[in-house]
């Protein structure tokens, strides 16, 4: 999510808009239905770890799906998404206020996958913003879920409960990082809470692989004090910067490279000599 002070001038304020989206293909090519759905979910789930509350939270929806032509099921991946997304909204009692639709994703043979992205908004003040880095070694962390449904979607009634529940621990100050998992699970999650501050991670071993890389849409991994138990533990923040799950191990440093130099080659990060140093300009 993004988080930024309303623009005002010659005086303070605390007051700041949030924004997240959310959409994961891989659901949406399975199932339109799902992937709006939990695109809503998520976009939400956002919102809500970066300390917002729910309450005043409004969606914009934006959609891209191949040339129907005259083809039912072409014609019938749209319709499944928005009746996705429209009971998501009906479920959650949230508004989509905006969107844009495109209908020419094909090109020769080759389509996109159903896309329809949730992106949600809210306001709230500054102060009660919580960032996703792990903040101290030690610490706790633990995983909140909503219940789920037989459709593998979180039930309306768990799911808001859940909001408030997080809100409040925020606002208590139990809550020193937060995050929901989204396309890559809890596994994720934990590698980019762990980036922030150069932390390492040790996992629970009773966990199985199904909790660490499984999808798991509305949930919350949120670090709090050693000493405060609530949700189902996922490990512990370590000093020493490497991944450890039962007698596996691996450096956090290895996963940052792979992770990082996807896009290397398209957008450097990297200075590789002193002369390539951006040149000191004056506004």
């Amino acid at each position: 999510a993004m988080v930024q002070k309303i623009s005002v001038e010659k005086k303070h304020t605390d007051l700041a808009s949030f924004m997240s989206w959310g959409y994961n293909p891989n659901i949406s090519e399975k199932s339109p239905y799902h992937g709006a759905y939990l695109a809503v979910v998520e976009s939400v789930s956002k919102l809500v770890a970066t300390g917002a509350e729910f309450k005043d939270v409004y969606l914009s929806f934006q959609e891209y799906f191949e040339k129907p032509m005259k083809d039912p099921k072409r014609w019938g991946k749209p319709l499944a998404a928005l009746l996705g997304a429209f009971k998501a909204q009906m479920n959650l009692g949230v508004a989509a206020i905006g969107g844009k639709d495109s209908m020419s994703g094909s090109f020769e043979n080759i389509d996109v996958p159903p896309t329809l992205i949730s992106f949600a908004v809210t306001t709230d003040k500054a102060c009660n913003v919580i960032s996703p880095e792990f903040k101290r070694a030690g610490s706790r962390v633990v995983i909140l879920k909503p219940d789920y449904d037989s459709n593998g979607l979180p039930e309306t009634d768990s799911l808001l409960n859940l909001f408030k529940s997080v809100t409040s621990l925020m606002r208590e100050g139990k809550v020193l990082s937060a995050s929901t998992p989204v396309i890559g699970g809890v596994a994720e999650a934990v590698m980019k809470m762990s980036m922030g501050n150069g932390y390492g991670f040790s996992f629970n071993p009773e966990l199985s692989m199904k909790d660490i890389f499984g999808y798991a849409y509305g949930a919350f991994i949120l670090e709090v004090a050693a000493d405060f138990e609530c949700g189902t533990l996922l490990g512990y923040v370590t000093e020493k910067a490497e991944y450890t799950y039962g007698n596996d191990r691996v450096g956090t440093s290895l996963i940052s490279e792979l992770y990082e130099n996807k896009l290397e080659s398209v957008y450097s990060c990297n200075i590789k000599t002193a002369s390539e140093k951006p040149e000191t300009v004056s506004y």
